[in-house]
């Protein structure tokens, strides 16, 4: 019987790490119950902890444009985020939690400072966390989750905080601080989805023979995760620092891709022909392999590519360039890239009519119009009118079709 209950334990241990690493919240419930009619960790507060992220998570799926907005969100209106809360300030107050689950929890309720703005204290929680023991080799997937967002979080909550009364070496420091965070939580996130692909689409033993494909499970990031891929190259740029800002872009472009980073993949790339187009010259050209070059470092203020000043983490696995095609000036690569792009938005649109898919047609119509336009000048400037015309019909198709569903 013993050895039926441990077997039990670890199978529903299992199905809860790999419901946390989907981010399949509205499965753990029942997985909880089981878990506690079996009477496994009486001892602690662990199921209390799963409950607790399981109503967060769901609270922050359903405020995303709140959260993309900057608008904190309230334990009035909130009652999930209230429950959740409260189930943390339990779990805290008793510290009956191992050192790995207490950290968890850390992070848990960094997350909810976050969101109610309260970012100095959600800094607090994150120097709390030991990162450390997250980035071991024998850690669970969803450990590597935790990290992006820990990273992220501290990085956003430097950003919010108040700067009247900050000298401008401190605020120099501090924005250098959020920029390591923000370039260790896009390797960390980048090296999650990896490895949680690995894990989807890798059949377990007992369920081979069922299923030599198992089906693949929807990766919905969340929030956080999608701060965590873009924050690093949208900050470089915001702050003026072109060169490193491309480069971080094309750095995330050379990792071996997932499905989860799939419409990661397609913003980036037009966003790195966009800064190719507007901001560099056929002059000032540098091959996508190699650093920025040393006068555009200079005028940006660092002597080197801050992915060498703050080495990563956890580095995701990056395809091999031997033999690779490589572009020879900016508009060779700005084309290609939206090339890539174009094919990518064209698989991804959204012609459905069905009612509750306008907002999801809009967008991708937005995200086609706006390829084609950069293509528009790309291609412009190389003389490649009889590329143009194709183009410009296919947006008007594309447009044309859009109109027909609206009527």
């Amino acid at each position: 019987m013993a050895s039926r209950v441990s077997f039990t334990q670890i199978r529903l241990e299992t199905e809860l790490e790999r419901c946390r690493a989907e981010c399949q919240w509205d499965k753990m419930p029942m997985i909880i119950e089981q878990m506690q009619a079996a009477r496994f960790h009486e001892d602690d507060d662990y199921g209390t902890l799963l409950t607790a992220e399981a109503l967060l998570e769901e609270c922050l799926q359903d405020n995303m444009d709140l959260l993309r907005r900057a608008t904190p969100l309230r334990e009035e209106t909130q009652p999930r985020l209230s429950r959740a809360k409260g189930h943390l300030n339990t779990i805290l107050s008793r510290g009956r939690l191992t050192p790995r689950y207490l950290n968890e929890a850390l992070l848990l309720m960094a997350k909810v400072h976050y969101v109610q703005g309260r970012y100095w204290d959600a800094q607090g929680m994150c120097a709390r966390v030991g990162l450390e023991e997250l980035t071991l080799d024998d850690q669970p997937t969803y450990h590597l989750r935790l990290l992006a967002e820990a990273f992220v979080i501290k990085g956003l909550s430097l950003d919010h905080q108040t700067v009247s009364a900050v000298s401008r070496i401190r605020l120099l420091e501090r924005e250098e601080e959020s920029l390591s965070c923000y370039l260790r939580a896009c390797d960390a996130a980048l090296s999650f989805l990896q490895e949680l692909d690995k894990t989807v689409t890798t059949p377990h033993a007992k369920t081979a023979k069922a299923s030599l494909f198992p089906p693949l499970v929807d990766i919905d990031l969340g929030y956080f995760l999608q701060a965590a891929l873009q924050s690093a190259y949208l900050c470089l740029l915001h702050r003026g620092h072109l060169a490193q800002g491309a480069h971080q872009l094309r750095r995330v472009l050379r990792v071996v891709e997932s499905r989860g980073s799939q419409s990661f993949r397609k913003a980036a790339a037009r966003k790195l022909a966009e800064v190719l187009l507007s901001s560099v010259s056929e002059d000032s050209y540098w091959p996508p392999l190699g650093p920025p070059p040393s006068a555009w470092l200079h005028r940006e203020g660092a002597a080197a590519s801050k992915d060498v000043i703050y080495p990563t983490v956890k580095p995701p696995q990056r395809y091999s360039m031997e033999g690779c095609f490589c572009p020879q000036d900016v508009v060779e690569e700005a084309v290609l890239l939206l090339l890539i792009t174009e094919s990518m938005a064209s698989g991804d649109a959204v012609i459905s009519r069905l009612p509750d898919q306008a907002e999801a047609r809009q967008a991708s119509l937005q995200d086609a119009t706006s390829v084609y336009d950069l293509l528009t000048i790309g291609l412009a400037r190389r003389g490649q009118y009889a590329m143009l015309s194709e183009v410009c019909m296919d947006t008007h198709k594309l447009q044309d079709t859009h109109i027909v569903m609206k009527v």
